[in-house]
Formats: structure tokens, sequence, C-alpha cells
């Protein structure tokens, strides 16, 4: 997300214009928690996991007071267009409010469960961050033999993020609320595999729990099954190269659509392209590479 706003930020600087940012994100908007964003404030963030400016979950957003208080903050701030950034309910949050000023929305979220775009800003770093982890615990079973390992990514309720993480790394078996999972059959293939240090299965936090996953697959299996629970770590994962282009890209690609006062959804490409597109109307299913 940081790299998002800089590029924004950017963008908006060649016009002469100021960029808003608001802390907090839609919570803090209707409390008109802003600030001026600088070039220095701006690129001192560029290269760090998360968003400096801060976030929520603000369930107001879905009601009529909390859509007015966000409005009236706008109004108060005399903002010329509102850049939103952000997964699955941002992107509801960007199509209320635009009906009040111009609304560019760009996804940025390690669930991938936005529709509409093949890829989001934030999971190529998610999915490396993975990786680095399932690469050290074959590792591990190279060194061990006898052992399995259980890796459960975040992403709930979708299985999206485990399903990218296992193609990644090369993992046969993910499980994924999205289809039914064998146990004794995965429990037969860990085995199998357990002498090479290849013993992994990748789960979604959307199934269940990895401990119990892991418990049930040592009965099935005989071998000693690590559960590896990535948990929010996953989230502050450091920015992948790929990711920081992709981020500014799509700042900048949302700032000229603003400027032409128009109100987009930024679709992101697995190849890196930038698609500018009307922010209602997308119904295209959601991708996964």
């Amino acid at each position: 997300m940081n790299a998002v706003i800089a590029g924004a930020r950017e963008r908006a600087a060649r016009d002469g214009a100021r960029a808003i940012g608001v802390r907090g994100g839609f919570a803090g908007l209707a409390e008109c928690r802003a600030m001026v964003i600088d070039e220095p404030e701006a690129l001192a963030h560029l290269y760090e996991p998360g968003t400096w400016l801060g976030t929520s979950r603000w369930p107001e957003l879905r009601f009529a007071r909390g859509r007015d208080a966000c409005l009236r903050s706008l109004d108060r701030l005399e903002l010329e267009g509102l850049l939103v950034i952000g997964g699955e309910g941002s992107s509801h949050g960007a199509r209320a409010l635009a009906r009040a000023l111009p609304t560019a929305f760009v996804p940025a979220t390690i669930d991938r469960d936005v529709e509409g775009t093949q890829t989001t800003v934030g999971s190529d770093s998610a999915i490396a961050y993975a990786c680095d982890v399932i690469d050290r615990l074959c590792v591990t079973g190279r060194s061990l033999p006898g052992r399995a390992f259980v890796v459960q990514t975040l992403g709930a309720p979708t299985g999206h993020l485990a399903e990218s993480v296992a193609a990644a790394a090369g993992i046969a078996d993910v499980l994924v609320p999205e289809r039914p999972y064998d146990l004794d059959a995965i429990a037969g293939r860990l085995a199998e595999r357990a002498p090479s240090g290849g013993a992994i299965v990748v789960i979604s936090e959307a199934v269940g729990d990895a401990v119990a996953i892991g418990q049930a697959l040592a009965t099935r299996s005989g071998l000693r099954v690590h559960p590896t629970i990535l948990g929010h770590a996953q989230r502050a994962a450091t920015p992948s190269a790929f990711d920081s282009d992709l981020g500014q890209a799509a700042g900048r690609a949302a700032l000229e659509a603003l400027v032409r006062a128009e109100s987009s959804f930024v679709a992101l490409g697995t190849d890196g392209t930038v698609s500018p597109e009307p922010l209602r109307g997308i119904r295209r299913p959601y991708v996964v590479n």
C-alpha cells in the first residue's frame, strides 16, 4: 500500500496538487484525521510493508450514518478526488463514496479476493514470504527424515492465497474451502515424500486449524507432523520488487483518472500491467494465477 501512496503523491505533484493522506481508513476519514503527504514522507515508507497511514475495519460504513460522516469530512477537506486502497470491503466503500466525488480504487490485499483483477498489490510479497518458509521446511525435512509439515496461510474466507502459495512452491496438496479433500489420501502421499523432505501440505485458514489437521494427518501417516501457522507475519512480508513497481504504477494510474474527474477501478495484471476501468460494473470472475 505504501508504494501506491508514493506513486499517487508523485503523480499529484506533477500537476501542482497536494496529496492528503487519511489516517485509519474510513474510520479516520469520518473523524477527518488527515495530513498533507510530502515527498520525503512518502519515499521514507516506500519499501515498508503494510501501510504507514493505518487501516480500519469500520462496519459503520455499511450504514447511512457512517457514509454521511465520511461525506462531511470530504466536504470539509475540500478534496477533488479520493483514492481508496484495499481489499473487497474497501472496494464497496469506494463505490459508495463515488456518488459524491471522483473516486479511484486500487486493489491491495494479500487475500486476493477482489473481483475484476488478476492480482493485487501485496499478494506477490505474501506468496514469496510463504515460499521462503516452505523452502526452509524442505531443508528441515531432508535433515530430519520421518517428518511432515502443514503450512497454514491467511486468506479466509477463500483459498485463493493458499492456492497461489502452493502453486509457486510446487506443493501438490493444498486444502481450500472451494473443493473437497481426502485426508487419508494426503497422508499416504506425505508418507511417500517424507524421505526426500517434500512432505508438505498447504492449507488455507478457511478450512480449519493447522494443529488439528496436522494431528489427523499424523494419525493416518505415522509421521511426526509439525504445523506452521504463518499468521499475521505474512501480512508484514517485505515488499517484493514486483509489488513496489506495481503499486507505484497503480497509484499513478489512479491519480491520472482522478485528474480527469473519472472514478476508476485499477485492474492489475500478473504481468505488471495497470488498466484503469470504470469503477462500477466490474463483473469479471477473479483469476488466480
